[in-house]
């Protein structure tokens, strides 16, 4: 995606690089153990290009990324930010050597998934990417799965169709004011192909298809509608969908293939 600045000090770069605090790799460079294009070099400020730069580091070449993307399957009750007192923060799910400042800088959330909402979450350094998927200008589609705790009768179905497409109203809600939602997709599912986590078949299913990020907005958006959400997943983000392989909690880098999906140029609903 977006590359790094055309140089950097080397001190930050091997920090960003995994090899500890500013103070453990300017000890490093002190020392004599770090060379960048066959030359040892010990003054930490000395700026190096890190994609183009041979940068040795005790004999081994530096491969200096300078950004991480991952795909998660966010588990029921983690909650999306680097700390918390009370829950398991997604953060914890990753490994000390993914969990880590990159050149690009620190791993945030590409948006936030509730508590009590599963799926796919992307974790990436990439800020530039952050803000093409989570501005509202760009209207990135998000698709979720749903269970409803009522049946929608087919009379019932056209009705919720035509209101959320047409953008439904959906009241405040805590900090949140009322708002009139962006038009909607809704996809109604065969409940039978589904089930919930004690083995029952659900009330209602379909996947609903937004472009904002509005607090509980989907969860709003059904309760706007005399119906209640059971249970959320979002499944997919523009054309990237959640890989079904990865477990509850489970996340793996995403292939560069991966990322153009993510393109927030390129919008569908397929």
């Amino acid at each position: 995606m977006d590359s790094l600045k055309k140089s950097e000090r080397l001190d930050k770069i091997l920090a960003n690089s995994g090899f500890g605090p500013r103070k453990e790799a300017r000890r490093l460079i002190h020392s004599g153990s770090v060379e960048v294009n066959g030359s040892i070099v010990r003054e930490p400020e000395f700026h190096v290009d890190a994609e183009s730069d041979k940068i040795l580091v005790e004999g081994t070449l530096l491969s200096a990324e300078v950004n991480a993307y991952f795909m998660m399957n966010k588990a029921f009750g983690a909650v999306c930010s680097s700390r918390s007192d009370r829950r398991k923060t997604v953060f914890d799910y990753l490994s000390p050597q993914d969990n880590r400042k990159y050149l690009g800088g620190t791993l945030s959330t590409v948006g936030r998934l509730d508590a009590d909402t599963e799926g796919l979450l992307i974790i990436t350094s990439d800020g530039a990417l952050i803000h093409r998927i989570t501005s509202p200008r760009h209207e990135v589609p998000k698709t979720y799965l749903v269970y409803l705790r009522d049946s929608v009768s087919s009379h019932l179905r056209a009705a919720y169709e035509k209101k959320l497409s047409a953008g439904i109203h959906i009241a405040a809600e805590g900090k949140a004011a009322e708002a009139d939602c962006k038009s909607a997709y809704i996809e109604w599912k065969d409940k039978n192909q589904y089930h919930t986590k004690e083995g029952e078949i659900p009330s209602e299913v379909c996947c609903l298809t937004v472009t904002e990020g509005k607090f509980h907005e989907v969860r709003r958006m059904f309760k706007a509608l005399g119906n209640e959400v059971v249970y959320l997943r979002r499944i997919r983000i523009q054309r990237l969908n959640l890989d079904e392989n990865l477990a509850e909690g489970q996340y793996r880098p995403l292939s560069k293939e991966e990322l153009g999906l993510l393109d927030a140029e390129k919008k569908s609903n397929d």
